[in-house]
């Protein structure tokens, strides 16, 4: 079987992971990597063996590819997205799909013109107790879902140093995508109402002009509701990066998962603990690279992957809605 040409466009920190991904997927293989920045790019292409770009165009036109990963920064996607899918290739975007319904809209047109697949990778619906927590859901373990808490935050470590380009971004764009995908994952049901506050002036005070915390009520369509949070102010000397928790209530049953434990407590019939299984999806890894793996096996496959640009439209429709609620100071209805 000829394996799959990989383009990988974006050579930051997510974007070796995709290129790790591809390097250990047995079916695949990366063939270049495109970065703006020349450094970079000749630096991945170097550690990868790949041959290096600075323009995604002259990639596409000069390099034979089946797939095109893109992993740029969350406001840089509709380009080089729209552009892959003209010259009829697959492509996997980061999330969020896009930060404005412009630019969701327009790479949902793209994606049905093309007839090509695209997959957004919210990779935490492969993440272990995520996982456990929908199966829970689909064998009825919870009942009726009620109400999600669903935190995400970072320390000031990832807007001073991490990221280049935080400026330009918020810890609503970058990490919210997170919770709302898994959130609507498990409720099975669209947002339909939000109201949102934030908070800001830490970051500002740093030179970082964008918010400093968002926290967000969403009504859901089949009655359910969830409460967002977000930040990028915590003290960089918390013992992790990352500040991960979800809770879940049903008729029937409560789940917390604390991602700095990577245990899923849940509580029904009965009170289970659960740590990593051996398998997910059939394979061994779970986040973040098993839903590399799950698009690049859809393509083999001539399958639908799991998170599409219908996910990914929805997702930024709240994303948005979240930010007018937070501005105005008034409740947005969702609207497609």
């Amino acid at each position: 079987m000829e394996l799959l040409k990989c383009g990988i466009i974006g050579a930051g920190i997510l974007g070796k992971i995709h290129l790790k991904a591809c390097l250990q997927y047995p079916y695949a293989k990366p063939v270049a990597v495109c970065d703006i920045n020349q450094e970079r790019a000749n630096e991945a292409a170097e550690e990868f063996n790949l041959k290096a770009y600075t323009d995604y165009r002259e990639m596409l036109h000069k390099t034979e590819l089946d797939i095109i990963h893109v992993v740029t920064p969350d406001f840089a996607h509709r380009d080089p997205v729209i552009t892959s899918l003209e010259a009829e290739k697959h492509v996997i975007c980061e999330k969020p799909m896009a930060t404005t319904m412009d630019d969701a809209k327009a790479i949902v047109k793209a994606v049905k013109k093309s007839g090509c697949r695209l997959m957004v990778n919210f990779s935490n619906r492969w993440n272990v107790p995520h996982h456990n927590t929908k199966k829970a859901i689909l064998d009825g373990e919870l009942g009726e879902l009620k109400h999600a808490y669903a935190r995400l935050s970072n320390t000031t470590y990832v807007p001073k140093q991490m990221l280049s380009w935080s400026d330009k971004s918020s810890p609503t764009m970058f990490l919210l995508p997170h919770m709302i995908d898994l959130v609507r994952w498990f409720f099975m049901s669209e947002a339909e109402t939000v109201y949102a506050s934030k908070t800001e002036g830490v970051l500002k005070s740093m030179g970082i002009d964008t918010h400093d915390t968002m926290t967000a009520l969403v009504n859901f369509k089949n009655g359910a509701a969830a409460c967002f949070e977000t930040s990028w102010i915590l003290p960089e000397s918390l013992p992790y990066i990352v500040d991960h928790y979800v809770k879940l209530i049903g008729s029937k049953g409560i789940t917390y998962l604390d991602m700095t434990q990577h245990v899923l407590r849940k509580y029904g019939d009965k009170a289970e603990y659960t740590r990593n299984p051996e398998t997910i999806f059939g394979y061994s890894r779970g986040f973040p690279y098993d839903s590399i793996y799950h698009f690049l096996e859809c393509i083999i496959n001539d399958r639908n992957p799991i998170s599409n640009e219908i996910d990914g439209l929805m997702n930024t429709a709240v994303l948005c809605a979240i930010i007018e609620s937070a501005d105005t100071g008034k409740d947005v209805r969702i609207q497609i």
